[in-house]
């Protein structure tokens, strides 16, 4: 009987992923990759082939999403209208996109990166109100919304929770702690569909996965605990700290 490997580090990983959904209900992509590629090997000694990183960077947004949303949604119900026409939408374009994504240049999907971090840091830092043409025709923006943001994201193999969540927040008007819940439910349809196209190559990625989601369980209680001892007004400065270091790091991928 082969003995079973235990990887402490992806364990660590799992825990800084989960902390962040839980803290803001996102699934935390745009952390755990760099975490993968960048800080693993150091830690680790073990290099992660590119379909390992993937395929768990899937599996933690679907887990991270999941745990989220089950803390949150005990005290703060999502927006069921913003999941129907917004959600959905984004999620088949962020599908759609992805599938089609290795039609794109690698300049072009840099140029996407440092898009969607300029955006996010507008959408963020610049509209202290919602915007009333986007508020008032609900049944039209949203979905509008949802699939221009899905197509970017898909391009860039993100679920897009650090931009989503400002948008729902600064541009449509959510009260941020409603909107952290709405975006976890978000993230659990975003992500489902990712995990679902890896299933295919699931044996490169399963050893890890049990490490890893320990590692969300035990993050997301944490986080989801701050989430709910902070007030809106720390937990939205908290938010706007995440998305300005978020952005920085998708402009610098398009300089670098």
């Amino acid at each position: 009987m082969a003995a079973m490997t235990f990887y402490p580090v992806m364990t660590g990983v799992g825990v800084m992923a989960g902390f962040m959904s839980g803290l803001f209900g996102i699934g935390g992509g745009i952390i755990v990759t760099p975490l993968l590629v960048l800080i693993y090997p150091m830690l680790s000694g073990q290099k992660l082939p590119i379909e390992v990183v993937t395929g768990l960077s899937s599996a933690q947004g679907f887990f991270s999403s999941l745990v989220s949303f089950a803390l949150h949604r005990v005290r703060f119900q999502p927006d069921w209208r913003v999941i129907r026409n917004f959600a959905v939408p984004m999620a088949i374009a962020n599908f759609f996109a992805s599938v089609h994504a290795d039609a794109f240049s690698e300049n072009f999907i840099l140029f996407v990166f440092g898009l969607l971090g300029l955006l996010s840091l507008l959408v963020t830092y610049l509209f202290r109100k919602p915007v009333a043409l986007l508020c008032n025709h609900p049944a039209l923006s949203l979905p509008l919304t949802g699939l221009v943001l899905g197509v970017l994201c898909g391009l860039v193999g993100q679920g897009g929770g650090f931009i989503y969540l400002p948008v729902l927040i600064s541009l449509f008007g959510l009260p941020i702690k409603q909107a952290i819940s709405t975006s976890a439910l978000i993230g659990i349809i975003g992500a489902s569909g990712a995990l679902f196209g890896r299933m295919g190559t699931a044996g490169d990625f399963l050893g890890y996965t049990g490490e890893l989601v320990i590692g969300i369980l035990l993050g997301g209680f944490l986080g989801a605990a701050l989430s709910h001892r902070l007030d809106a007004k720390h937990l939205k400065r908290a938010l706007n700290a995440f998305v300005l270091l978020c952005s920085i790091q998708l402009m610098a991928r398009l300089i670098i």
